[in-house]
């Protein structure tokens, strides 16, 4: 697969820049604007280059959605499975930091129509740097805090921005179903960042609670994660979002960025449902497990 990838890149100039603006292009982002805004809409590739399994990123994944899961007394399975349009490339990425990921393809009974995509790979458990308890970053510094902060954000966390009368809310939240891990993850953030967030409670089987920060405590936070923070949708929603609240774009032209980066309901929206359809355009290096998709009922 490797010798494959490097023939694709030398005689077809296929690159993660292509796979990016394959992926803006699909979802009907234009990617000229953005640059003209100084905002680059691949800077996310480059973040995920530079992370490896040892950093703390990977520890705050895994508390989000990245899955691991014991396979025997030696070995780990480290998956992600996703079905959406900008998180299948955003995940195929992150899994490669570890090793050159396997993917399967499936659908669940409950909604035959949704292809799900899952990345993952076998390692050994002394390969394994991390566990699952969450009382390891206690003893985080400043950027390892960060780190694992931005990657439980990009993994099970949301970046919004709400449209109000007369200005729009900045937001991002952390969710759990474990209200004391939240209550701790504020505790310290406020700690060591400075920063205040409020929980949110969910109910019990419906929804979890959430770590939320709004409005300039949102803001304080994303400055503080913004050379970690990863996902494709979550950090361009950010940047555009800081280059109009530090008025570096009019809000008329602001309101064109808002639109295009909303989601809408149904499985009309080009961005949700269409992982497996976007993957196949823009990330040949990829393959399937047995040589051909593998469907199953469910996935943890």
């Amino acid at each position: 697969m490797e010798e494959i990838e490097e023939i694709l890149r030398r005689q077809f100039n296929w690159s993660e820049v292509m796979m990016s603006n394959i992926m803006w292009r699909y979802i009907g982002i234009n990617v000229d604007e953005l640059i003209t805004y100084g905002i680059d809409p691949h800077a996310w590739i480059e973040i995920l280059r530079h992370l490896s399994i040892n950093d703390t990123y990977m520890l705050g994944a895994v508390h989000g959605d990245v899955y691991v899961k014991p396979t025997m007394p030696c070995c780990y399975e480290i998956s992600a499975s996703t079905t959406s349009t900008m998180g299948v490339l955003y995940f195929e990425e992150l899994m490669r930091r570890i090793r050159m990921p396997t993917v399967e393809f499936s659908t669940r009974r409950g909604t035959p129509n949704v292809i799900y995509v899952r990345f993952y790979v076998e390692l050994s458990k002394k390969a394994w740097p991390w566990y699952e308890g969450y009382e390891i970053i206690s003893s985080f510094n400043m950027d390892e805090l960060r780190k694992y902060v931005s990657g439980l954000i990009d993994t099970d966390g949301s970046v919004t921005v709400d449209k109000q009368k007369r200005k729009y809310k900045f937001e991002i939240d952390i969710a759990s179903a474990d209200t004391k891990f939240l209550e701790f993850l504020r505790d310290i953030i406020h700690e060591r960042l400075g920063i205040t967030g409020s929980i949110a409670l969910g109910i019990k089987g419906v929804r979890s609670s959430k770590l939320r920060f709004r409005c300039y405590q949102a803001i304080q936070l994303y400055e503080e994660l913004r050379q970690y923070l990863a996902h494709p949708m979550k950090s361009l929603r950010a940047e555009t979002y800081m280059k109009y609240y530090n008025k570096e774009i009019l809000k008329a032209e602001y309101q064109r960025f808002y639109e295009q980066f909303k989601y809408h309901n149904g499985s009309s929206d080009p961005k949700r449902y269409r992982a497996a359809i976007l993957l196949t355009q823009a990330a040949p290096q990829t393959h399937t497990h047995g040589g051909k998709p593998k469907s199953q009922n469910h996935y943890s």
